[in-house]
Parts: structure tokens; C-alpha cells; sequence
């Protein structure tokens, strides 16, 4: 029997949420001008838990995590690469994924599943996923939100779930978000979470997000010529003076 035979493969599924709760789908197509099936959070699965980037790297019970049950499971492949090698990996690249560097446009969960991926098997993540942000933000509508995601950004920096290194915790806990240096131990990932209700979605923030688009629309709009001659009327009216 040959050696090969006893190298153990792990699977590795690719989790995709919809933060919008569907209503990417429903209205991207009126407002963007382009069908956007919704609004990507994505983590790793891998050993039994789900790996994500948000608040620093988080690590939780799979499906079982505030973002609800995925959409979809996409199936990445396996890997010979095992736990310790993988926590390894994370602590290299803990330096660029760390409590400080979230930023939602442009360094995120799918950057952070992108890299994952394509150390545990070799493949990237969909592209469609990792480019969402600047096809929205080319549109009318996306410069439109612009001032909504922050918000946004600020509540995928506090989700919930263990941190994978300590110096991370150790922000958190102090009230710190600076950027972080990497090569800091990592906390025991023998024992998970407990697993977490689902917190307050996003759907919200993008209702508000349409408000303030159609709120832009209509400040757009030229104005009421009948509107605009009632007022000088009165003035003129106004700027007569009573005869003697």
C-alpha cells in the first residue's frame, strides 16, 4: 500500500448569503440597469467551521452563524491542506485581514474567501462575487447610496463570532480598530461559539438606500414653470404701491 493512501482530503464549500434579503433581485434591474442577484456575503467552509472576514477573521458553527442559512453552497473542491497548515496560511496573511483593514468596497468577506480559496484548492471564487462592488457603484443608483455604506461597513465590522487571533479579541474588547500586525497567536479553535441568532439584516439600510435614490430623482427634476411665475406675480403685486 502506498503512502498516498493515507493522505486525508478535507472539503472545502464556498457559503454565499444575500444581505439584501432578496431585494437585490428584485429591483437592480429598474435601478441599475442590470440584473444583480443580490448583495454578496460569502465565507469558507473547511474542518467543520465557517471562516469569514469582517469584524478581523471570525470563525463560527457552519449555518448556524448570524448571516442565516446560505443561498447558495458552492463546492470549491479538497484539499490536503490540514488545520494547523490552514491556521498557518491565516497567520500570514492576518496583516492584511485584521480588525483595522475591513473596508466593505474594497478589501471584505470575498476578498477574504477569495484568498481562502485559492490556497486550500488552487481556484478563485466567482468573479461576479468579488467585482459586485464597483458594478454597483458605476451606476446612477450605487453613487446614490454612497453615504449608506458606511453604515453598512460598520456593521459588518461588528459581527458576531470568535476571533481567530487573540490580538484581534484584544481590540475588539478595548474599543480599538486600528490596523493590526500580524504573527500574533491564534485562540483555541477546539471549542466554537455558541451559535447565533440571526441579527438584523441589511434590507433596511438598502429600503433607505432607495429612498434617498428616488428622494435624488426628484430634487432632479426641472422645475414647475406655472409654479415659478405664481411667485413673481405676488411679488410684482407686492412691489406696487397703494395710490394716493
Amino acid at each position: 500500500m502506498t503512502s498516498s493512501s493515507h493522505v486525508k482530503f478535507a472539503a472545502v464549500e464556498l457559503f454565499v448569503y444575500d444581505l439584501s434579503d432578496g431585494l437585490a433581485s428584485a429591483l437592480s434591474e429598474q435601478l441599475l440597469g442590470k440584473k444583480i442577484d443580490g448583495v454578496w456575503h460569502t465565507s469558507v467552509h473547511i474542518f467543520g467551521k465557517e471562516y469569514w472576514f469582517g469584524h478581523g477573521m471570525q470563525v463560527g458553527i457552519p449555518k448556524q452563524t448570524q448571516f442565516g442559512v446560505p443561498k447558495q453552497i458552492l463546492k470549491m473542491g479538497e484539499t490536503q491542506v490540514d488545520e494547523e497548515l490552514f491556521q498557518t496560511f491565516l497567520d500570514e496573511i492576518h496583516p492584511r485581514f485584521n480588525v483595522g483593514t475591513y473596508n466593505l468596497l474594497e478589501h471584505n468577506c470575498n476578498n477574504f474567501s477569495d484568498e481562502c480559496c485559492e490556497f486550500l484548492v488552487g481556484k478563485k471564487i466567482p468573479e461576479h462575487i468579488v467585482h459586485l462592488p464597483n458594478e454597483v457603484l458605476n451606476t446612477p443608483f450605487g453613487r446614490a447610496i454612497t453615504p449608506m455604506l458606511k453604515v453598512m461597513e460598520n456593521r459588518m465590522r461588528n459581527t458576531r463570532g470568535q476571533t481567530v487571533f487573540a490580538e484581534d479579541a484584544d481590540a475588539i474588547s478595548e474599543g480599538r480598530s486600528e490596523v493590526l500586525g500580524g504573527h500574533a497567536g491564534a485562540t483555541s479553535s477546539s471549542t466554537l461559539p455558541p451559535p447565533n441568532t440571526r441579527g438584523d439584516d441589511l434590507a433596511p439600510l438598502l429600503a433607505f438606500g432607495l429612498q434617498a435614490f428616488a428622494q435624488g430623482l426628484a430634487n432632479a427634476q426641472p422645475p414647475n414653470n406655472n409654479n415659478n411665475n405664481t411667485p413673481n406675480n405676488n411679488n410684482n403685486n407686492n412691489n406696487r404701491r397703494p395710490s394716493r
